[in-house]
């Protein structure tokens, strides 16, 4: 990395059973504008073949770090990413999704002008053909093109300090981290810019996700409960 590239982003890409869509995702973190970025794939226990279909495309290069560990889960990809992590920031993307090219350039960016801690954006997302919908594509058309708590760029020693994803949850991980970082005092801003191009196969961790879900305030209950018991 030369001074003009900027800081280092570790890119973290969660995977399982995703060697159909995992290369686009992972050949989306490679042409970021931003140069300085490392693309951390942890292959949550995948027996498709995901790991060494990236393993192979990407071997030699530097830019692309493999790792793989037995099924744990979503967040326990994610921790394990964010242990290794070299970045002085980190992000992540989950193997079904894309970036936008300028969105790491942009981000940091926006950490200089917001004088924030955390920059996040929004996420449209757009059904596959042939994939059946979840019932919050239909019900919750806002959803579609609303706030995505997992782009959020971050610095790797904040994330690290708020003690990263809690492994104990099934669904809505990312909500419960980021009102802990809000609880934590740190200054997350949310812009209306896209940083993430969602695509919906019919058996992404969203599917089961109704048009009813309470994730955030569910989120905020856990973390009052927390400080309730750390007073």
């Amino acid at each position: 990395m030369t001074a003009s590239a900027g800081p280092l982003v570790s890119v973290i890409v969660p995977t399982y059973q995703r060697r159909y869509c995992v290369m686009e995702a992972v050949g989306s973190v490679l042409a970021q504008s931003h140069e300085a970025v490392e693309c951390i794939v942890v292959d949550d226990g995948s027996t498709d073949g995901s790991f060494e279909a990236v393993e192979a495309r990407w071997a030699g290069d530097a830019r692309v770090r493999m790792l793989t560990q037995p099924h744990g889960g979503v967040s326990a990809a994610r921790n394990r990413g964010l242990r290794e992590a070299r970045g002085e920031y980190v992000t992540f993307l989950d193997s079904d999704d894309l970036m936008p090219e300028v969105r790491v350039s942009r981000q940091l960016e926006l950490l200089a002008t917001l004088a924030c801690d955390g920059v996040l954006g929004r996420a449209e997302s757009s059904l596959m053909p042939g994939a059946e919908p979840p019932a919050w594509f239909l019900s919750r058309p806002d959803w579609r093109k609303g706030p995505c708590w997992m782009s959020v760029l971050i610095a790797t020693a904040a994330l690290r300090a708020a003690g990263g994803f809690d492994e104990t949850l099934a669904l809505a991980e990312d909500a419960d981290l980021m009102v802990r970082l809000y609880g934590a005092g740190l200054n997350i801003r949310a812009v209306d810019e896209l940083f993430v191009r969602r695509r919906l196969f019919g058996d992404n961790l969203t599917q089961a996700v109704d048009g009813n879900s309470s994730a955030l305030h569910d989120a905020v209950r856990r973390q009052l409960a927390r400080r309730r018991a750390a007073s």
